[in-house]
């Protein structure tokens, strides 16, 4: 590749717009019913060019930040001071590299929010920074973004991370070769009605599908990621009434999600239930990994033992610094998570670590999971990095909770349909992802910029 670009900010900014969701999820110990949704808009000069760089993420409560003594709105807005700090920090950006920019608004925002704040909200705003400029090197390049990720303008390699020369960073980028397609993943949350029979009064009459039954019928999904409440017992008995309704599915996937739920001993107690029942002896064979079983404060600190690692594990929450995934595999987990409010040179970093550990034949992967992207820009870059990296089937649901094109007004819209076809359909007023046979393509985002 040739030289690492360096840029110059001239301007930025960020807004959030509000976004209620047609039905509540539950995210860990709490209920979500609306948020914010965070936009960062700026511009660039690099090499004499000058372009313009946008990105968006929700705000989500209680993930970044599952303190107890923190409430919803305490969180997010934790998470608007993050890009506040970072927006204001990126204004001295002047002849650094994407990489030396992130490192640096991470370090800067990091200190400055309140003590005890998470590292996963403190770098939410460095994340959407980050994102935008991704953004605008693409565009003053003429790139894609799975073109730049190939030739890694961003400077990846240059990252610090002892576990992995620059040489293998730079062999696993220029290999990437992007899915022209995904599955999206639906998630299952551990109240969420199953059938029709179980739908309550309350549900919204808005012609789109509520329970899982419907979801499949309308969509013809067949990849789900299940979500656990910590209850060994509760969880299988869960497990079982959704096989029922799956479990005969051709070319089924199921990932299981705990959300830090367990403790090691009950998680111990519940893949031995789950081995032991008979009745899921099938159901068993379509689970690819259980994601982030154990609290994000301790989980880097355990040995995956051979009890525990019956079904390959890996990361999430604990994913909050570019070492983690490293310890991770030092400690026996199989695989991480990607997603961009964690940082897109943090998964691919993270690729980079899978293809090289495939490479001396060792069983790692990552995947792609966020329950909350809403289809328009987050949607669309954020799947966009999932694509490229080659995650085949993705987590996407927050169209199913969110309903529509949250916060875009008519204009935005209207140009979201013109512009991606292949993605977005418009039926009866309401604007939702073309999901054909469980598949969305998504040859439209790989133009110039980062999924726009």
């Amino acid at each position: 590749m040739s030289e690492t670009p360096r840029f110059k900010i001239d301007a930025i900014s960020f807004a959030t717009r509000p976004v209620s969701f047609r039905l509540p999820f539950h995210f860990g110990n709490t209920v979500v019913t609306h948020t914010d949704q965070g936009f960062v808009s700026l511009a660039i000069t690099v090499n004499s060019h000058r372009a313009e760089g946008r990105s968006a993420q929700l705000l989500v409560p209680r993930w970044f930040d599952k303190r107890t003594t923190r409430s919803n709105d305490q969180t997010v807005a934790d998470l608007r001071l993050s890009m506040e700090l970072a927006c204001k920090a990126a204004e001295t950006i002047d002849g650094e590299t994407l990489a030396g920019a992130t490192a640096r608004l991470r370090a800067a925002v990091e200190a400055a929010m309140p003590d005890g704040t998470p590292r996963l909200a403190a770098h939410f705003g460095p994340a959407l920074v980050e994102m935008a400029l991704i953004d605008a090197l693409c565009l003053a390049t003429g790139l894609n973004f799975a073109q730049a990720a190939r030739q890694d303008i961003f400077g990846v390699a240059t990252m610090e991370a002892p576990d992995i020369t620059a040489q293998a960073i730079t062999a696993a980028l220029s290999a990437i070769t992007p899915l022209p397609a995904i599955a999206p993943r639906q998630t299952v949350g551990f109240d969420a009605p199953l059938t029709e029979s179980e739908i309550g009064d309350d549900t919204p009459d808005d012609g789109l599908p509520v329970s899982l039954e419907a979801i499949i019928r309308t969509t013809g999904i067949r990849a789900f990621k299940i979500k656990l409440k910590g209850d060994p017992q509760s969880d299988i008995d869960r497990l079982s009434a959704i096989a029922r309704l799956i479990g005969g599915m051709d070319d089924l996937r199921v990932t299981l999600d705990a959300n830090e739920q367990y403790t090691p001993d009950r998680f111990a107690t519940f893949i031995d239930l789950l081995l032991a029942d008979d009745a899921l002896g099938s159901f068993r064979q379509t689970i690819a990994f259980i994601e982030q079983p154990f609290a994000r404060e301790t989980a880097l600190t355990l040995d995956i033992t051979r009890e525990l690692g019956r079904f390959p594990l890996i990361i999430d929450e604990s994913d909050d610094h570019d070492g983690a995934f490293a310890t991770a595999l030092q400690r026996g987990w199989s695989g991480t998570s990607i997603k961009s409010c964690k940082g897109v040179l943090r998964a691919l970093l993270n690729y980079a670590r899978v293809q090289t550990g495939r490479a001396q034949g060792k069983r790692l992967f990552i995947s792609a999971e966020d329950l909350t992207c809403q289809p328009g820009l987050c949607w669309q870059q954020d799947t966009l990095v999932a694509a490229t990296l080659g995650c085949r089937d993705v987590e996407r649901n927050g169209h199913h909770f969110g309903g529509g094109l949250q916060g875009y007004d008519d204009l935005e819209k209207a140009r979201l349909l013109a512009g991606h076809p292949d993605i977005y359909l418009k039926v009866n007023g309401h604007i939702g992802l073309r999901i054909e046979d469980g598949t969305i393509a998504i040859g439209s985002l790989f133009h110039p910029g980062f999924g726009r």
